[in-house]
């Protein structure tokens, strides 16, 4: 901007100054220490404002605007934000002073602020902050300065006064993010886009996440210890026992059944002449005969476990070879014999 731009836009805002200074102030609503306070604080910035230090006065009168809202202060106060170069606080306050000169009634005021928003309008600077879905992490804050920006505010080029801006995120889990950005007073439109967050590091002390199968593994209800051995008999020994002990039951059925076929054939006596019987003497013989036979099934079953139970006592392994392996014995005795499995 040229020096002799900028001088007549230095001069329309003294000229404005100039001429609300020429128009008496509104009547004071409020009355009171904060009247009088507001009435001298605004004498001070306009002696201020002769002088040329906009520092000093523009607070001067932004205070005496809280204390005691005026049209004619809006209007100073906004000539004054100008001088500072403060283009979007001049804007917005020229604004407010046309809005507040409306509802007064004040046509000539108006007039004035809506001017000197319009002299403006094309001068300001913006600010736009983006938040790229990508970059939209849950619980995400924004802020600017230290203030926080309205997720509905995010994509949108907003009025600011020239200078540096931080722009800071954050969310839970995530490390922040910040930068500063330059708004040139000559105006345009600055662009800062959020980065995603990276995700923050576990706490010191703080335990790793376990993985699926580990948690499932927790979660699931503890084994059930398997059987205990006898005590002082390792398990190998304890079947051999029990094949043995089935063994010497069947060979004693089976004796039992060798004295039925006997007394079978005893009964069959009368009835037969030699091996000619009637029909009571077949009868009885082949009942002593179907005894017998049944006999030696079970003698020869008992006699075959009984050996299995020797052979499983003798090749039990010493108590350092069972710590290897354990052997898994199965023995059964059913209605057609002895059966014997397992790993050894």
């Amino acid at each position: 901007m040229s020096r002799r731009r900028a001088a007549r836009r230095g001069s329309a805002a003294l000229a404005l100054a100039a001429a609300l200074a020429a128009d008496p102030r509104p009547s004071r609503a409020q009355a009171g220490g904060d009247a009088a306070a507001a009435e001298v604080l605004f004498e001070q910035a306009i002696a201020l404002m002769r002088q040329g230090d906009y520092e000093q006065a523009c607070p001067r009168l932004a205070e005496s605007q809280r204390l005691d809202a005026g049209v004619g202060t809006l209007l100073y106060l906004a000539a004054c934000y100008e001088r500072l170069g403060r283009t979007a606080s001049a804007w917005a306050t020229y604004r407010e002073a046309a809005d507040a000169a409306r509802r007064q009634g004040q046509a000539d005021r108006e007039q004035q602020a809506r001017e000197g928003a319009a002299a403006l309008e094309a001068r300001l600077a913006r600010l736009l902050v983006e938040v790229p879905a990508g970059s939209a992490a849950p619980g995400l804050s924004v802020r600017r300065n230290g203030q926080e920006l309205a997720p509905v505010l995010w994509g949108t080029a907003m009025p600011v006064d020239p200078g540096a801006y931080t722009v800071e995120a954050s969310a839970p889990g995530r490390l922040p993010w910040s930068t500063t950005a330059a708004v040139d007073p000559a105006g345009g439109t600055v662009t800062v886009t959020v980065p995603p967050l990276a995700a923050a590091p576990p706490p010191p002390g703080a335990r790793p996440a376990a993985p699926a199968g580990a948690a499932a593994a927790r979660a699931a209800p503890p084994a059930r210890p398997a059987p205990r051995e006898a005590a002082g008999m390792p398990a190998q020994r304890l079947a051999a026992l029990i094949a043995a002990g089935a063994g010497v039951v069947g060979i004693g059925v089976s004796v039992g059944l060798g004295f039925g076929a006997r007394a079978r054939f005893e009964e069959a006596a009368p009835y037969c002449d030699g091996d000619t019987c009637d029909d009571e003497g077949v009868e009885l013989r082949g009942d002593a005969v179907d005894l017998a036979q049944a006999g030696t099934v079970v003698f020869l079953v008992g006699a075959a476990a009984v050996a299995a139970g020797g052979i499983l006592w003798f090749t039990t392994p010493s108590p350092a070879a069972s710590a290897v392996g354990r052997p898994a014995v199965h023995v059964g005795l059913g209605p057609t014999g002895l059966s014997l499995g397992g790993r050894f």
